[in-house]
C-alpha cells in the first residue's frame, strides 16, 4: 500500500491538534499534495474548483455574444432585465447580488428603479466569469418568473361566423333549461371565445417586443403545414373527473395541423424563458374552447368555487359548434379589452 496513504501529510494547528492535508490532484488545478508540500508547511496556493461550465455552454444565450472588452481591462456585458426582477436579484440588504459577485468574481451593477436604463451590467477580469454571472442571473430570473402570474397568451379567435352563432344558441338553450347553479356569468363572453396556444409572463415593453420576435420566428414552422388551419369544434368536456363539481366546461377542438403548430410553438417558447409555469411543465397543448368558467363569476358575490355540469353534459355533450379557419395567431394581454371587445392584441403572426 502506498506510503502516502499510510502516512499522509499532516498540518499542525496547535500543540495538540493536527489535521490531515487533503489530496488535490494535479488534474484539478494543483499538485498532488497541495503544491507538493509533504512536510505539513502552509500552502501558498489553495485549490480552486474548475469552471465545469465553459464558455461553450453560453453560446446559446444571445447576450453572451455581446460580451466586449472593457476599456479599463477585463470584460463587460450589459443586457436587459425587467425591473420587476431587481428586488429578487439584489436580495435582502444586497445579499443575493453579493453572493453572485463572490461566486463568479465579478462586479454587477443593477440600475435603481428611477433610472431610465433597464440594463444590468456585469464586469469581470475573465470572459468566463462574466458568463458565469450571466448564467446565475438567468437562472434566478427564471425562478422568479415561474412564481409570477401570467400576463399574456397566444390566442386563436373563434368569435366569428358559425362557431360564434352556435355558441350563442348553446348558451340560450342552457339558460332556458334553468339548471341549478348555472347562470349567465359562467359563460365566456361571445366576443372573447378563443383557443389558447400558450401562456407567458411578459413584464415590460422590451419583453413583449422580444416575444413578438420569437413569435415571428415560428413562421418557419408552418412550411410543411396546410394553412389556413381547419378547425372543427364539437362536443363538451370538463377539465376534471367530477362533473358534479367542476370549474370549466369546454368545447373540443379537432385540428391536426394546428395541433402540430401549437406543439412546435410550445417547445420553442419554452427555450425563451417567457413561458408561464404551466407551459413549462407540459409537452403538448390541449386545444379547447372554454364555454363556461367559474372564474368569470364576480368575486364579491361569494359564489361557490365550482358548479354542477352533469345535466349540461347529459343534454348537450355532443353539441356541434361547426367549423372555422385559423389564418393568424395573436399575442394578447390577459384581463384586457380591445376596441372591438376582444382581448387587447400586442401583435400577430398572420399566414
Amino acid at each position: 500500500m502506498s506510503r502516502e496513504v499510510l502516512e499522509p501529510p499532516v498540518l499542525g494547528m496547535s500543540q495538540n491538534r493536527r489535521y490531515r492535508v487533503n489530496v488535490v490532484h494535479e488534474d484539478f488545478g494543483g499538485d498532488k499534495w497541495n503544491g507538493g508540500n509533504k512536510q505539513g508547511r502552509s500552502v501558498s496556493k489553495g485549490y480552486e474548483e474548475p469552471d465545469l461550465y465553459g464558455e461553450d455552454d453560453d453560446e446559446e444565450d444571445p447576450d453572451a455574444a455581446k460580451i466586449e472588452d472593457n476599456v479599463s481591462g477585463g470584460y463587460k456585458l450589459s443586457f436587459h432585465v425587467s425591473k420587476s426582477f431587481y428586488g429578487g436579484l439584489i436580495g435582502a440588504k444586497g445579499s443575493t447580488k453579493r453572493r453572485i459577485e463572490e461566486e463568479t468574481r465579478s462586479e454587477i451593477y443593477i440600475p435603481r428603479q428611477h433610472e431610465a436604463s433597464s440594463n444590468v451590467t456585469i464586469k469581470a477580469k475573465e470572459r468566463s466569469q462574466v458568463c458565469a454571472a450571466l448564467r446565475q442571473i438567468r437562472s434566478l430570473v427564471g425562478s422568479l418568473r415561474r412564481k409570477m402570474r401570467p400576463t399574456h397568451f397566444l390566442a386563436v379567435p373563434l368569435n366569428f361566423g358559425e362557431v360564434q352563432n352556435r355558441f350563442l344558441e348553446l348558451k340560450t338553450s342552457i339558460l332556458e333549461a334553468q339548471l341549478p347553479g348555472i347562470d349567465t356569468e359562467l359563460f365566456t363572453p361571445e366576443i372573447c371565445i378563443h383557443l389558447t396556444l400558450g401562456v407567458y409572463v411578459l413584464l415590460d415593453d422590451d419583453e413583449r417586443k422580444k416575444a413578438l420576435e420569437e413569435l415571428e420566428s415560428c413562421r418557419s414552422m408552418l412550411a410543411d403545414l396546410a394553412t389556413p388551419f381547419e378547425m372543427k369544434v364539437k362536443g363538451l368536456e370538463i377539465m376534471n373527473d367530477d362533473p358534479s363539481s367542476t370549474r370549466i366546461v369546454y368545447g373540443c377542438i379537432e385540428a391536426p395541423e394546428l395541433q402540430k403548430f401549437a406543439d412546435r410553438c410550445l417547445a420553442h417558447f419554452q427555450t425563451t424563458g417567457f413561458s408561464a409555469t404551466d407551459n413549462n411543465d407540459r409537452n403538448s397543448i390541449k386545444l379547447h374552447m372554454t364555454v363556461l368558467n367559474n372564474r368569470y363569476r364576480k368575486k364579491e358575490l361569494k359564489c361557490p368555487n365550482s358548479f354542477d355540469a352533469r345535466e349540461i353534459l347529459k343534454r348537450f355533450g355532443d353539441f356541434d359548434f361547426g367549423s372555422a379557419k385559423c389564418s393568424a395567431v395573436h399575442l394578447c394581454a390577459l384581463q384586457s379589452s380591445g376596441t372591438d371587445g376582444f382581448y387587447k392584441i400586442s401583435g400577430s403572426l398572420e399566414f
